[in-house]
């Protein structure tokens, strides 16, 4: 399982030693290895230069399971295909392989978050807009009747001034 935490840092000596700076003690080829085969992240540094051996390291690391017959994932083909096709067939092996797939399912997997999403962003702004045309209409219906009610104040308004003009006496 991979450590949420920072980079582990190796040192590494001038005397090839090796020392793990998280548990500080001294750690063999051996150790990092299983460091990376368990997800952790390791950066070698040469410790007076301050320079990445990392690629060195991890090289060094392949070269001696094979050479003790301990290591059965790189056969030669593969091993030669990598040092002709470099990274791109890396990534050319890993892109049609599990880690593909994986890549592929999620990605529809997003692509299907992403339609349901919208699906939903849809409804619901069509539901607003349906609340907004009743809003509309009911503002029209009040303005209506709004009218209507002016038109009857005016109306009475003007009775009451024709009855008032009518009941005064002629001067």
């Amino acid at each position: 399982m991979a450590h949420m935490e920072q980079v582990r840092v190796i040192k590494r000596y001038a005397n090839r030693k090796l020392y793990d700076t998280r548990d500080s003690r001294y750690v063999t080829l051996d150790r990092i290895a299983e460091l990376v085969r368990n997800g952790e992240e390791v950066k070698v540094l040469d410790n007076r230069s301050k320079r990445d051996l990392t690629k060195v390291t991890l090289a060094q690391i392949i070269y001696e399971e094979q050479k003790s017959g301990n290591a059965t994932a790189w056969s030669v083909r593969s091993l030669r295909d990598f040092i002709q096709e470099g990274r791109e067939r890396l990534f050319s092996t890993l892109k049609d392989g599990p880690v593909g797939k994986l890549v592929g399912r999620a990605e529809e997997l997003g692509a299907e978050v992403r339609e349901a999403a919208d699906d939903r962003v849809r409804a619901l702004l069509e539901g607003a807009a349906a609340h907004v045309k009743q809003l509309q209409a009911e503002v029209a219906r009040l303005q209506e009747r709004i009218e209507e009610l002016e038109r009857k104040v005016r109306q009475t308004a003007d009775r009451s001034q024709r009855k008032h003009d009518s009941a005064e006496p002629p001067e």
